[in-house]
This record gives structure tokens, sequence and C-alpha cells, in this order.
């Protein structure tokens, strides 16, 4: 599966003990909680579930960086330490966007999510806010 730049190649899933602090990093880079603008699961097209992780402006930045630098190469997404995906960069990442594919199912995919931001997703719409 090819998004945003991303080959998709899935590795197993291991669910990541909720009391260790988290870090979540792309290519040896970390990304902290108060980058993360949003991160939510979405349905996959192969009945499975992504990620879809939305960075701020300085965090992109630095995802740019590292596609650039990765360009055709494997590049390690991780979770403290355990490694979710080991996507093929083919384009640079420039818009701080980028979906996380694997073997997740709806609600492994969410629980990353929340464990990535360290939150709940954005609402989708204004009626959807508390």
């Amino acid at each position: 599966m090819k998004f945003r730049g991303l080959l998709i190649l899935p590795i197993a899933f291991a669910l990541i003990s909720a009391d260790r602090p988290r870090v979540f990093s792309i290519g040896g880079q970390k990304f902290k909680e108060a980058e993360i603008i949003d991160a939510r699961a979405l349905p996959d097209l192969n009945g499975t579930a992504a990620i879809l992780l939305t960075l701020d402006g300085k965090a992109a930045k630095r995802l740019a960086k590292v596609s650039r630098k990765n360009r055709d190469k494997p590049v390690t997404v991780a979770l403290d330490g355990k490694t979710l995906v080991r996507p093929v960069i083919r384009s640079e990442i420039s818009d701080g966007v980028l979906q996380i594919s694997g073997l997740f199912s709806i609600d492994q995919a969410t629980t990353l999510a929340r464990r990535i931001s360290g939150k709940d997703p954005l609402p989708d719409s204004l009626e959807e806010a508390p």
C-alpha cells in the first residue's frame, strides 16, 4: 500500500505497556506528544486499520528532513522502542501528515493512536466538540 510517499511493509503488532513513558519515533527522530496535533484510527482498504497522524509545523519539518534523507530506504516507526512498522520512504513527506499501516485491528489502532498522541482524536466537526 502506498500513502503520502510511504510504501507500507507490515510488521506484527505488539501491545505496549501503558505504564511506561511514551517515546514515539520515526527514523530515530523522536516526536513529543505536544507535537502531535491529531492521531486517529482509520479503517484500511484490506479490512485492517491504520493510524493517521498530523504533526505540528516544527515536527513536520523534522519529518520532511527524515523522509528526504531516507528516500527509498526502510525507516523504523517505533513506540517505546518497539517497532510498529518499517516502511520504505518513496518521497518526501512535507505536509506533516502520515499514515501508519500494519496488521492492526481497529481496536489496536485506536489504542496506539491514543498512546502516540496522549489524547483522544480531535472531533471530525464542531458538532462533536465537547
